[in-house]
């Protein structure tokens, strides 16, 4: 064999095994399930001694899905929130940008971000959604939550219809169902769903509501059983509401976070609510769009006046403690990984030497004006 390492190994790939061990991972329910799947995959591809499997299970409980989704995470696994930051700001700038460019360039992405982020408040806002079944619960949530997680709810609350359920035991605070979840006419799988009569809480081992914030077609399915009900308080996660933007907002320890512009931003909240529903419904008159837009125009004015006499004290005061500061571009430093590489003094000795300038094909003299076209050697001759 050569004596350099391989730049590449060539096997044979198993597509079955990628999918049992994908199916393995993602759509475990619960630990025992996992653990279950796990030996069944060991088994059949006879990897018992495989080190680096066996590492990989021991800390199963700190990435395996099914070992982590009673925190809530929003569906989102460890390294996708840092994946998502780096694919959006690297369209705006790179590493080859200046400090003064990266300045600009970052505060561009921030206003798009704002932008896109008020052009999804508005489509929550005026878009209407198409409801499929004829329940509640859809009618209530479509009001309620922002369209991308209604889409969701939907999706769950449609494959709920397709379940059947049975009592399975009940003592005086806690009650056992099994569900039936049905696919193409036959049962696809038969699970259980505990229900506490103190808490009224139903829990399912999927845990989808703990994890994400919405509830789970084994839960809806289960509410079903009480009649053609509203989804209750408890099962509707604040978050995803349309209106959850101009709410209070708490921290970890449920104390409210109050600053010092925080009644102007839920003003600026409610009064883009308020002006995108004026817009639109003065968007079809163009007589009254030159009303409103003079009495805009007036009203601007008054504003602009007022707001003026208010401020001019305070804008002296603060201009006045204001430092004067330069910025300049750091000096550049050879960054860490993969560079040019770096050549001695011989080696640049022996370059700078390769160049004796240019050469005359007529007389044959190096570092020459001119060429055989107009040598005075040859036009002599």
């Amino acid at each position: 064999m050569p004596a350099n390492t391989p730049r590449m190994i060539i096997t044979d790939q198993d597509p079955e095994f990628l999918q049992d061990f994908q199916h393995c991972i993602w759509e475990s329910e619960c630990p025992e399930e996992f653990e279950r799947k796990w030996a069944s995959i060991i088994k059949k591809a006879n990897l018992y001694d495989n080190e680096w499997l066996k590492s990989v299970f021991e800390l199963r409980s700190r990435w395996v899905p099914a070992n982590v989704n009673h925190v809530f995470s929003v569906g989102m696994s460890s390294s996708q929130r840092t994946e998502s930051f780096h694919a959006f700001f690297k369209r705006y700038f790179s590493k080859k940008n200046l400090l003064i460019d990266f300045i600009l360039r970052f505060n561009r992405a921030l206003a798009h971000q704002r932008h896109e982020d008020l052009s999804t408040n508005h489509v929550d806002i005026n878009e209407k959604l198409i409801l499929k079944l004829p329940l509640e619960m859809e009618k209530q949530m479509v009001e309620i939550y922002t369209r991308k997680i209604f889409y969701e709810f939907q999706d769950e609350l449609w494959h709920s219809v397709v379940t059947m359920s049975q009592i399975v035991s009940e003592n005086d605070t806690h009650k056992m169902y099994t569900f039936q979840i049905c696919s193409n006419g036959g049962v696809l799988r038969v699970q259980e769903i505990g229900y506490d009569k103190v808490l009224d809480y139903a829990l399912y081992s999927c845990k989808k509501f703990e994890s994400e914030g919405i509830p789970c077609r084994h839960i809806l399915a289960f509410l079903q059983l009480f009649g053609n009900i509203p989804l209750p308080n408890q099962y509707i996660m604040k978050m995803w509401i349309r209106i959850a933007k101009s709410q209070m907002i708490y921290d970890k320890e449920s104390v409210e976070i109050t600053g010092k512009n925080g009644p102007m931003l839920t003003w600026r909240s409610k009064l883009f609510k308020l002006f995108s529903k004026f817009v639109d419904n003065i968007m079809s008159n163009e007589e009254a769009a030159v009303i409103v837009n003079d009495a805009l125009q007036s009203l601007l004015y008054k504003f602009k006046s007022v707001a003026g006499s208010t401020k001019s004290g305070g804008i002296s005061e603060k201009g006045s403690n204001v430092n004067n500061t330069t910025l300049k571009d750091p000096s550049q430093v050879r960054a860490k990984g993969c560079g040019r590489r770096l050549k001695g003094e011989k080696e640049k000795a022996t370059n700078a030497t390769k160049y004796r300038g240019r050469r005359c094909n007529g007389c044959g003299k190096l570092d020459q004006a001119h060429d055989r076209r107009n040598c005075p050697i040859l036009n002599n001759r």
